[in-house]
């Protein structure tokens, strides 16, 4: 494979990472190292496309999406569009022949993601979605670690995923807090990555009970006020269909918490904890351990962890959240290479996690536990 031709659907902020991460890929790629080219940027907003294009790398822009998905220079179509616009772009992506990468979550209900994930499976191409804190080093020796037997059977997973950036009155109104485009609110756009890292360790969720809270039901959209339909936080406890038990937080109107992914998992020998703002260590306690020296220890990632390899191999050097776009990109474009469909995160996984959203939503409406479909 010479080449992997690029477009992408949206010109926000996600943008920003998608472009950086291609245009700093083919290294990391080697000796594998297809010619990848940025070949085209969509937004209905012309202003906006032009100038994405121009800033990020992209030799076009266009204010038609279907120029990216049905034209015949595109090979992979990455769509970073609202959650309500996903199945749409993506069907008609497979439809013409194209790999998709999606943002996370997958779609703005359990049914929408449901029909993505079975065209992604008729189309044949590979399809992933970017859940990219699963995807990072630390949590990829978290999975290594529980594949190995070594925290025995898994009984606990506690995480959350604490933001403060929505905890501002004068934040304007935006897609983002209308159910019906986005399918729930921190629950489902904060709540889609901890359920994820929660299911990639433990196994699919079977039922969910939750509580929510809307902190600032109106919000301004120029000089109206508009209602706030969905969650500003959302707390869950959750059974794995394995039989362990968990709790699930998610909130972005936490105050003093600026990107605060966590997570503790509780096995019979052993347990670990992760945060992603000390996002370059692990702790980790086993069974295994002298009683009168046992405790956490704390393990620094480098090259020798999953995922790390091609960086900076010594251990506390340091990655980032860029290294992490470069991390799910690379997997994408080995999956291409090696036409492996089931390349993951994929879509057959993410429709799980909009089962989860929409339960836990259900959820919290009914004060009733729900049974997660599918």
């Amino acid at each position: 494979m010479k080449s992997l031709k690029f477009g992408i659907v949206g010109s926000g902020y996600m943008a920003k990472t998608h472009s950086l991460a291609l245009r700093n890929i083919e290294g990391f790629l080697w000796p594998n190292m297809p010619r990848i080219e940025m070949v085209r940027l969509a937004d209905i907003d012309a202003r906006l496309a032009e100038e994405s294009a121009r800033r990020w790398g992209w030799a076009e822009a266009t204010t038609d999406w279907k120029q990216i998905t049905r034209a015949d220079d595109i090979d992979v179509v990455v769509i970073i569009t609202p959650n309500d616009s996903h199945e749409e772009i993506a069907s008609d992506a497979f439809a013409n022949g194209k790999h998709v990468f999606c943002e996370k979550p997958l779609a703005s209900s359990a049914a929408s993601a449901k029909r993505m994930a079975e065209a992604a499976s008729r189309s044949g191409k590979v399809n992933m979605v970017n859940f990219v804190y699963r995807c990072w080093p630390a949590v990829q020796f978290a999975r290594k670690l529980v594949e190995s037997g070594e925290l025995g059977e898994l009984r606990h997973f506690e995480g959350h995923f604490f933001q403060d950036y929505a905890n501002a009155p004068e934040l304007p109104y935006a897609w983002r807090f209308d159910s019906a485009r986005a399918g729930a609110g921190a629950g489902g756009d904060l709540g889609s990555h901890i359920s994820d890292i929660a299911v990639a360790l433990v196994g699919p969720i079977a039922r969910v009970a939750a509580s929510s809270r809307t902190y600032f039901p109106l919000r301004a959209e120029g000089a109206a006020m508009r209602n706030v339909t969905v969650d500003d936080m959302m707390t869950t406890l959750v059974e794995f269909r394995s039989g362990a038990t968990g709790s699930i937080h998610s909130c972005w109107a936490a105050t003093g918490h600026k990107s605060d992914l966590a997570f503790t998992l509780i096995g019979s020998k052993g347990a670990l904890s992760f945060s992603w703002e000390r996002n370059n260590e692990i702790h980790l306690y086993t069974e295994a351990e002298q009683k009168d020296r046992s405790g956490f220890r704390r393990i620094m990632i480098g090259g020798i962890h999953p995922e790390a390899e091609p960086f900076w191999y010594a251990q506390g050097q340091g990655l980032g959240y860029g290294e992490a776009f470069v991390i799910t990109a690379r997997r994408l474009i080995e999956a291409i290479q090696k036409n492996d469909t089931s390349a993951s995160p994929s879509f057959a996984e993410a429709a799980h996690i909009n089962a989860v959203i929409e339960a836990t939503v259900k959820a919290a409406a009914t004060r009733q536990w729900q049974e997660v479909e599918g």
